[in-house]
């Protein structure tokens, strides 16, 4: 789309101010929301269900953040103090080095020619040692126990997630609420064709149109 690549070089900071003050606003709206939010099919039972799904969401969200920043830190403390566990490898009969990460993948390197076993054997032994060494610092740091929070953190959110959209949203900012989750899953997984400053423009305006009718 025309507008799709500006809309992604906006500034980030940018773009977290709108999800940070779009969070804010919603949050102030959870088991708060103002009757004539509502359509008249509709009767109000004290919030929008839409809206407390939303919380939950923004909550795991959240969550999932601060374990990626720390299985991040950690895994860049690790790599700096022992590098990943990987040798290099000149390729037989190749003008050629690659990098090798595990034992099957020595074995297919070097195949079963006898010429090679002597080199075969010294690059599991190196392989062996490097990650020996990284698995002991790794249970000191706790990287791996990091490293599966946020794969639990995840599938949380995912569930949220579902969860929130299989809602019917019954205010204006419980479709403001599903909106604002597109944008904040968006920052992780941006795509080209994706138009985003329809989204961003679209939210802000259920937002302003929200806060009028709500008093707030």
């Amino acid at each position: 789309m025309a507008d799709s690549d500006n809309s992604r070089t906006l500034p980030v900071v940018t773009r977290r101010k709108l999800l940070s003050t779009s969070a804010a606003w919603l949050a102030a709206q959870v088991g708060d929301v103002d009757a004539e939010l509502y359509s008249a099919d509709d009767q109000p039972d004290g919030g929008d269900p839409a809206l407390m799904l939303w919380q939950e969401w923004w909550a795991a969200h959240e969550q999932v953040e601060r374990f990626c920043r720390k299985q991040q830190r950690l895994e860049t403390a690790l790599i700096a103090a022992v590098g990943f566990p990987h040798v290099d490898l000149a390729v037989p009969d190749q003008d050629c080095v690659v990098a090798v990460f595990t034992i099957e993948e020595i074995d297919r390197l070097f195949g079963d020619a006898p010429e090679n076993a002597e080199a075969k054997m010294r690059a599991k032994a190196v392989l062996a040692e490097r990650q020996a060494a990284w698995n002991e610092l790794d249970e000191q740091f706790g990287y791996s126990r990091a490293k599966q929070a946020e794969e639990e953190a995840f599938a949380m959110r995912d569930g949220r997630l579902k969860d929130l959209f299989s809602q019917p949203a019954r205010s204006v900012a419980g479709v403001a609420a599903k909106l604002h989750a597109v944008l904040a899953m968006g920052e992780d997984s941006p795509g080209d064709e994706f138009p985003w400053s329809q989204i961003r423009a679209t939210t802000t305006d259920l937002i302003r149109l929200g806060s009028r009718l709500s008093g707030t």
